[in-house]
């Protein structure tokens, strides 16, 4: 059985679906307000990866960028300086060039690490980005399952970099959680998720990578050993100087069905979500994603990632002639993401952007120091 699922990953990595359209391939602004005074940058990696910048703080979101062929499953490891080859390398170079000015986060920006789930197209590059001193371990904070915490110390990443017994303090359908302060300017909320089937037949559920926990330090040899563990979804708050929510974010890796993924209601009455960001890849598999995590969040913007072949092409490759997951019909996705919006009749609005793309957000914001409340008019 196991090999049959092998083949269909195979067959799945070597398939073409048919393409979506409407992709942003360039650089672009969004307003979400008419008048504008603050602004936020969110750049996608490809996969779930993200950087989000403001000003000299920034979250980092399952960094991926080797984009290991299909076959590579079966064999290769995770990423490291031994292994990693020079095309790889330049991705990295450009892509932390253009969102933080460097080849590497000499200056400590990068407060928090984000790893949703332990699946290598979510962690495998992790260990390179340490052990290269991309990462600044001086001021990084790493937040991920437990599983994800065996693999870090079997990567010999330092205890002190991590935060530890997420799923304990997450929040959960009616648990509100506990928020993670990782700076002054930024707090994390992590939330049980799940991982979505990456096929389903006639009913039956099938995923090509264990989904079971870890329990103790570990490092395979090869990435097919590689456990998900707790897949988890999170809320990003980049904070005024006063304590309030400047902006939010909601990003989850994979498709997920309600309760998984749902912070609790009274987290989402103090701020609404600004920006979602949410995994196309395997939607179908999961019973009404992502309409019902839509209606609950009603966020002001939606990001969709995790939509592009990434087993099979390079992010420069993708750059130039995008290409969509197999075994994913990526424009039913969109069509049932047009046909909920037009329901909720909110004015909200999506973007599906290119990998290697930064979307700038610009907003109001009543916290900063130079806002003055208008006075009334007289009567």
């Amino acid at each position: 059985m196991k090999k049959t699922f092998y083949l269909l990953l195979l067959l799945g990595g070597l398939s073409a679906c048919k393409g979506y359209t409407k992709i942003v391939n360039k650089d672009s602004s969004i307003n979400l307000s008419a008048e504008t005074n603050d602004s936020i940058t969110i750049h996608y990696i490809g996969c779930s990866g993200f950087f989000i910048k403001k000003g000299n703080d920034a979250v980092l979101i399952d960094p991926y960028f080797s984009n290991k062929k299909t076959l590579s499953f079966f064999g290769g490891g995770l990423t490291t300086k031994s292994n990693i080859s020079d095309d790889v390398k330049g991705t990295i170079n450009s892509v932390f060039k253009h969102v933080m000015g460097d080849t590497a986060d000499r200056q400590g920006l990068i407060k928090a690490l984000l790893i949703t789930h332990g699946h290598i197209d979510h962690y495998g590059d992790v260990p390179y980005l340490v052990e290269s001193r991309r990462l600044n371990l001086d001021t990084l904070k790493i937040i991920g399952s437990s599983t994800t915490h065996c693999y870090l110390r079997g990567d010999s990443i330092p205890e002190k970099n991590i935060i530890k017994e997420i799923e304990a303090s997450s929040s959960f359908e009616g648990i509100e959680g506990k928020w993670i302060n990782v700076s002054k300017k930024i707090r994390v909320m992590p939330i049980i998720s799940e991982h979505a089937p990456h096929l389903k037949i006639l009913g039956i559920h099938i995923n090509f990578a264990f989904q079971k926990h870890e329990h103790e330090s570990k490092r395979y040899n090869r990435w097919r050993k590689y456990n998900s563990g707790q897949t988890l979804a999170y809320l990003i708050d980049f904070l005024n100087i006063d304590g309030s929510v400047n902006f939010r974010t909601y990003v989850n890796s994979s498709a997920e069905g309600y309760p998984y993924g749902f912070p609790a209601a009274p987290v989402l009455k103090q701020h609404r979500v600004d920006a979602a960001l949410f995994c196309v890849a395997s939607f179908n598999n999961v019973k009404n994603y992502p309409e019902d995590i839509i209606r609950y969040l009603k966020p002001r913007h939606i990001i969709a990632c995790h939509w592009e072949d990434f087993l099979n092409h390079s992010l420069p490759s993708l750059k130039k002639k995008p290409k969509t997951v197999p075994l994913t019909n990526v424009k039913k996705f969109f069509k049932r993401l047009d046909q909920v919006l037009f329901d909720l009749n909110l004015g909200i609005n999506y973007t599906c952007p290119n990998v290697n793309t930064t979307l700038k957000f610009l907003y109001f914001n009543k916290e900063l120091p130079n806002y003055r409340k208008p006075k009334p008019r007289k009567q």
